[in-house]
């Protein structure tokens, strides 16, 4: 035991002294090198698991053709139906026949119910058996080409060996399928088909946990069409065989077959990908894990949210305001007027507006083209370490609650403006906490402004900050959103900057 105990602390500690020994190595990455990393872990768990599930799939297709079972399932049904052609069977015989189908259904559901259906099928196309009665029963496959699409064109060749068809839209199941075909042989002659029938629901559960990927992180299966093979939780709608992906991204991944690539993702995101190219006897699929680059600068904030606060702050004083320096500011004469500690909410393309937001803030919190909210936050609130009001998590929680869907999430837009930086930190950090990520905060700040007047429509996202000046005299600067300072951007660019610094250390 002791001799075990040593052997492995001399283990370990050589595995700290080559990680040490190689810290300038890894101590240069970014957090995006290091979400790379996280990818790359579980685009092979995926790859492990789909490699697994299609070869229990295959496995079980080569099992069931040399089935006894199946194949005399397969000869006693064949002859049934022929008979029945050219005279209706005794009773007792289609009593009989009737409940050996029922037996196999058992047989089946035991044994292969990894298929969704398996279809029985004779020479010349014609469909004698089905398990499921679906409307492939009882016809023609290759003289039902337009509804049946590539399962009629791969019988119509009349295939000596098994073949693997790629998952499409099958109109008797009126969904995506896949299809193993496996010719029968009696007496080494070739007398049909078992097709063994594969739904897609099955694959999609293999990609849809990501618990560990966050909130933007995603899992999912692409064809070589570049079409989605499962299911995106990001989107109202089924993905699958309907989304199709940007047709040079793709193209690059399956030629590449393994890596990493930052791309903009089918939301619009920049996000960070790990990308895999899997075969599967003649079809090639794409696996990708990616998560948004947003998200990881926003963990990378809330984890040293102290650090990168005041790299934050010291970053936005000394930035230059940039305005269009107009004289005044155009004031909706129908505007929602907001008041100090109060949020009003706009809808039906009304406008919001508030004054004189001096030792205040104002907050922003809007769905373009759906709804804006506009906030008057005083030094009295929680964002300025008080209790006396809590305006900004009224706001995030009626969001949440009754405003948008949770996939909408990303899709919201905050605004900040104020002559001061007491209340941003604070904001940020509630909206980190509310799930919401720095990408999505803008700051309108000039420290040199005696107030500013707010107005905002949420229809065009069209935002107008008139700041008055202490001189009476002053031109007043006039901010667009396109002039706010987007938290994102300056976090990420701190981080990138501190990656570098680190390199000219170590060099």
């Amino acid at each position: 035991m002791i001799y075990k105990f040593r052997i492995n602390l001399i283990s370990f500690l050589m595995g700290v002294l080559i990680a040490l020994s190689s810290f300038p190595a890894w101590a240069d990455r970014t957090p995006y090198d290091w979400a790379l990393i996280q990818l790359d872990y579980t685009r092979q768990e995926k790859v492990d698991q789909l490699g697994r599930f299609m070869q229990r799939l295959h496995g079980l297709a080569r099992e069931a053709v040399n089935d006894q079972m199946i194949v005399s399932f397969f000869e006693m049904n064949r002859s049934y139906v022929n008979a029945q052609k050219f005279q209706d069977p005794p009773v007792s015989l289609s009593t009989d026949v009737e409940k050996m189908r029922q037996q196999f259904n058992g047989y089946y559901i035991a044994n292969y119910f990894v298929f969704y259906d398996i279809l029985f099928v004779d020479l010349d196309g014609s469909v004698f058996q089905t398990l499921r009665k679906e409307k492939d029963s009882n016809i023609n496959l290759i003289k039902n080409k337009p509804f049946l699409g590539l399962l009629s064109e791969a019988i119509a060749n009349k295939p000596e060996h098994e073949i693997f068809i790629d998952f499409y839209e099958y109109g008797p199941s009126s969904e995506p399928a896949a299809f193993f075909i496996e010719p029968v042989f009696k007496n080494n002659i070739k007398i049909g088909w078992i097709i063994l029938q594969c739904s897609i629901n099955k694959l999609n559960s293999i990609f849809a946990a990501t618990d560990d990927l966050g909130q933007t992180g995603e899992t999912f299966l692409v064809n070589s069409q570049g079409l989605m093979l499962t299911e995106s939780y990001f989107e109202g709608q089924s993905t699958i065989l309907q989304e199709r992906l940007d047709d040079r991204n793709i193209k690059v991944k399956f030629r590449e077959k393994k890596g990493h690539r930052i791309v903009t993702d089918y939301r619009g995101a920049t996000a960070l990908s790990s990308f895999e190219v899997f075969e599967f006897l003649d079809t090639r699929w794409l696996v990708v894990a990616k998560i948004d680059k947003d998200e990881i600068t926003t963990d990378q904030y809330r984890l040293h949210d102290k650090y990168y606060s005041h790299r934050l702050l010291k970053y936005l004083k000394a930035a230059p305001l940039s305005s269009s320096n107009r004289d005044d500011a155009y004031v909706h004469s129908t505007a929602l007027r907001v008041d100090m500690d109060e949020f009003l909410k706009a809808q039906n393309k009304k406008t919001l507006e508030t004054w004189g937001v001096a030792t205040c803030t104002a907050l922003i919190a809007a769905l373009p083209k759906r709804f804006g909210y506009l906030a008057h936050i005083s030094p009295l609130d929680r964002v300025y370490n008080n209790n006396d009001t809590n305006l900004l998590s009224q706001i995030t929680k009626k969001i949440k609650s009754f405003d948008i869907y949770p996939c909408e999430r990303r899709e919201a837009v905050f605004v900040v403006v104020a002559n001061h930086l007491y209340s941003l930190t604070n904001i940020v950090d509630q909206l980190i906490q509310d799930g919401f990520l720095l990408s999505q905060v803008w700051v309108c700040y000039n420290g040199k402004a005696k107030s500013a007047a707010v107005v905002y429509s949420y229809d065009s996202n069209d935002l107008t900050v008139t700041w008055k000046m202490n001189e009476e005299n002053d031109r007043h600067p006039v901010q667009n959103l396109q002039d706010a300072v987007n938290v994102g951007k300056v976090i990420e660019e701190i981080m990138l900057n501190d990656t570098l610094d680190s390199l000219k250390m170590t060099k």
